[in-house]
């Protein structure tokens, strides 16, 4: 093995799982504040939203898709004739969906 000259970039040490876990909990203050600042920034909304999962995630945990209570509670729910929402801004619905949602209320009526 040959030791790199001066104006040659050194390999970076390999890092553990254990090392860069405890290197990333020493960042997490100042990660949750950078969070905080741009979810209370004038940022584009997406953006606030994304930093404010990322602090959600964090301090409740990631929600588990497609967990086995949830599934069995949507079952039940569907069985007993429940209902999905799906909340959108309107200026985010194609119109394809409009047309979908409209076709759904006449039915309904």
């Amino acid at each position: 093995m040959t030791t790199p000259s001066k104006g040659e970039p050194q390999e970076p040490e390999p890092m553990t799982a254990k090392g860069l876990r405890q290197k990333a909990q020493g960042m997490s203050a100042l990660a949750l504040t950078t969070l905080g600042k741009i979810m209370r920034g004038r940022g584009q909304d997406s953006v606030k939203l994304a930093a404010a999962r990322e602090v959600l995630d964090r301090a409740h945990g990631k929600p588990r898709s497609g967990a086995p209570k949830a599934r069995a509670k949507t079952a039940k729910a569907s069985a007993k004739g429940g209902m999905t929402v799906i909340v959108k801004r309107f200026i985010d619905i194609t119109p394809e969906e409009q047309a979908a949602a409209d076709a759904t209320e006449r039915s309904e009526w």
